[in-house]
C-alpha cells in the first residue's frame, strides 16, 4: 500500500479532522486537561482533532504503537525530533518573508527557508536510514522520503537554492556617504575601513564573535535607507537578484505535501512523550496495551487518572495508583465507599484508558488489555439549571435515554453518583434499571455510588471500594480494590474511633 500518513496509514487525515468538536465525555474525564496540556506551545500544529479522533481499528491501533515503540529509541526519536525543529525554523522564515514589504528582503527570507528546509529533509533521510525504524509508518515514511530527496524536482529546488545564495553572498560593493546621500557600486579593492576600526577596538571587546557569520534582521526589517542601498545593489548586480525572483516564483510552493503532514502529525507522539515524561521519572508506568474489539477482558495494573497525575507530580505530591480488571462475564464495575476516597478519580481512569489506547497511545499502568469501545458515555452530576423548564431527575434520565438510544454491545458507559437528587429508594429502583439496560446491551460500564446494593446486581458486576486507614478510618488512602461492599463498616470505624458505638456508649453511660 502507498504511504500516506503516519498516522492514519495508507490514508489521508480526516477531510474534517481541525472542525471536530470536543467530545462530550472530555469534560467529565478531564480530557479536556489532558489536551490542553498537549497542544500547548503547539498552536501552529492544529493537533486537537487528533486527540479528539478515538480509533476502533485495531491494526491502525497497533500502526501508531509500533511509531511509540520506535521511539523509545534515542536515535529514532532524535531524527524525529530534529527534523521538527529544522522545520520550525523554516515555518519561522517563511512567517519572517510574509511579513517584509521590500521584495528583495521578502524574497531572501524565502530562499533561507528553502534551503533549512532541503536541510531538513536530507538529513531525516540520513538519520532515519542509519537508526532502522521498525514501525510500519516510519518505514514507509523513510521509503517515500527517500524517493522524494532523488527527485528531479527537489534536486532541482535544493540545487537552485543553493547556486542563487552562492551568487548573492558573492556580491561585493561600496558605499559612498554624501551628506545625506547615498551611493551604491561594485567593489573597487578599496580598503577596508571596518577591519581596521575592528582592530582598533578590539581591546574592548568582552565577548568573542565570529567575523564570518552573517546576521540576518529578524526585527521590523528594512528601515529606509538600507531598503534604498538594497535597491541600488540590485540595479547594479542585476542577474543575482533576478534568479531570486525566479527562484521564489518557480517554487513558491517548495513544501511537500507529504513532508509537511509528517511535520504536523509527528507532533501527536512528541507532545504525548513530552507530557509522560516527566511521570515516568517519577516513577509511574505506561505500557501500550494488548487491544481487541471482540475480547472484552481487562486489565491494568497500577493505573492512574493521567490528568490528576500531571498536576500531583508537578507540585512533587505522591500518586496513588490502581489495578483494574474485568474477566469472564464481568463487564460493570460498581465503585463504593467513602467520600473523597478516589471512586471518580477511578471512573475517569477508566474512561481516560479507553480514549488513550483508542488513540494509539501509552496508558498509565502495567500488563495492560483493553476493548476498544465504539463511543464512551458519561454521566456525572450536573448542576441544576434553573431556567431549565424541566427538574434534575428529569433532565438526567433524558439524558439517558439519548444515550441508550444510540450506546451498542461495544460501547462504555460511565456513571457518577446518578440520581443524587432524588429519595434512596428512587434512586436504588432507576440505577437498577440503567445497570440492566447495560448488561442486557452487554457493554462496559463503570457504576459509582453510595448504594452498596448495586454491587451484586448480576453475573456481570464487580464490586470494587475505596478503602480508609485501618488505623484511622478519617485518613483516605484513595486505593480502591475489588472487595465486597460494606458501608457499614466505615461507618462503625468512624463511630469507634469517636467512641461511639453501641458498647462504648453504654460503657460510659454505666460509669
Amino acid at each position: 500500500m502507498p504511504f500516506r500518513s503516519i498516522l492514519f496509514g495508507p490514508t489521508d487525515a480526516p477531510a474534517d479532522l481541525d472542525a471536530l468538536p470536543e467530545p462530550a465525555c472530555f469534560g467529565d474525564l478531564n480530557l479536556d486537561q489532558v489536551v490542553a496540556s498537549l497542544v500547548a506551545g503547539r498552536g501552529e500544529y492544529r493537533l486537537e482533532g487528533y486527540y479528539r479522533l478515538p480509533l476502533i481499528d485495531v491494526d491502525l491501533v497497533t500502526y501508531r504503537q509500533e511509531v511509540f515503540l520506535d521511539l523509545r529509541r534515542e536515535n529514532v526519536l532524535a531524527a524525529v525530533t530534529d527534523f521538527a525543529d529544522t522545520m520550525e525554523r523554516v515555518r519561522d522564515k517563511l512567517t519572517l518573508a510574509s511579513k517584509r514589504y521590500h521584495r528583495h528582503e521578502k524574497a531572501r527570507w524565502f530562499l533561507e527557508a528553502a534551503l533549512v528546509y532541503a536541510e531538513a529533509v536530507t538529513h531525516l533521510v540520513t538519520d532515519l536510514d542509519g537508526s532502522h525504524p521498525e514501525s510500519r509508518a516510519l518505514r514507509g515514511l523513510l521509503s517515500s522520503a527517500v524517493a522524494y530527496t532523488r527527485s528531479d524536482g527537489f534536486m532541482r529546488m535544493r540545487g537552485e537554492a543553493a547556486r542563487v545564495r552562492t551568487a548573492l553572498d558573492g556580491i561585493r560593493y561600496d558605499v559612498w556617504l554624501h551628506g545625506a546621500r547615498v551611493t551604491v557600486g561594485p567593489y573597487d579593492e578599496e580598503r577596508n575601513y571596518s577591519l581596521e576600526v575592528a582592530r582598533t577596538f578590539a581591546r574592548f571587546q568582552q565577548h568573542p564573535t565570529d567575523a564570518a557569520t552573517e546576521h540576518y534582521s529578524t526585527d521590523g526589517g528594512l528601515d529606509p535607507v538600507e531598503a534604498r542601498i538594497l535597491d541600488q545593489v540590485a540595479q547594479v548586480f542585476p542577474e543575482p537578484f533576478a534568479d531570486l525572483d525566479e527562484f521564489t516564483r518557480e517554487h513558491a510552493s517548495f513544501i511537500d505535501p507529504l513532508v509537511g503532514a509528517f511535520d504536523r502529525e509527528a507532533h501527536f507522539y512528541l507532545a504525548y512523550l513530552d507530557l509522560i515524561r516527566p511521570l515516568r521519572e517519577a516513577g509511574l508506568c505506561f505500557d501500550l496495551p494488548a487491544v481487541s474489539t471482540r475480547d472484552k477482558r481487562e486489565n491494568a495494573s497500577a493505573t492512574f487518572d493521567i490528568a490528576l497525575a500531571v498536576q500531583l507530580v508537578a507540585a512533587a505530591k505522591q500518586v496513588v495508583t490502581n489495578d483494574l480488571s474485568l474477566s469472564g462475564a464481568e463487564r460493570i464495575l460498581v465503585i463504593t465507599g467513602p467520600n473523597n476516597g478516589g471512586k471518580t478519580t477511578t471512573a475517569r481512569t477508566v474512561g481516560q484508558l479507553h480514549h488513550l489506547a483508542a488513540l494509539g497511545c501509552p496508558v498509565p499502568g502495567r500488563d495492560v488489555r483493553l476493548f476498544l469501545p465504539d463511543a464512551i458515555y458519561t454521566h456525572f452530576e450536573r448542576r441544576e439549571d434553573p431556567a431549565a423548564m424541566a427538574g434534575k431527575l428529569q433532565e438526567e434520565l433524558q439524558r439517558f435515554s439519548d444515550d441508550f438510544a444510540r450506546a451498542t454491545s461495544a460501547s462504555l458507559i460511565v456513571m457518577n453518583e446518578m440520581f443524587s437528587s432524588t429519595t434512596v429508594h428512587d434512586a436504588l429502583f432507576l440505577s437498577r434499571a440503567m445497570l440492566q439496560r447495560i448488561s442486557d446491551l452487554g457493554a462496559l460500564g463503570v457504576c459509582v455510588t453510595f448504594l452498596d446494593e448495586l454491587a451484586t446486581f448480576d453475573e456481570s458486576t464487580v464490586s470494587m471500594v475505596s478503602s480508609v486507614d485501618p488505623d484511622d478510618p478519617a485518613t483516605r488512602t484513595y486505593q480502591v480494590t475489588r472487595r465486597a461492599a460494606d458501608g457499614r463498616a466505615f461507618a462503625r470505624a468512624i463511630a469507634d474511633k469517636y467512641g461511639l458505638t453501641h458498647d462504648q456508649l453504654g460503657q460510659r453511660v454505666r460509669s
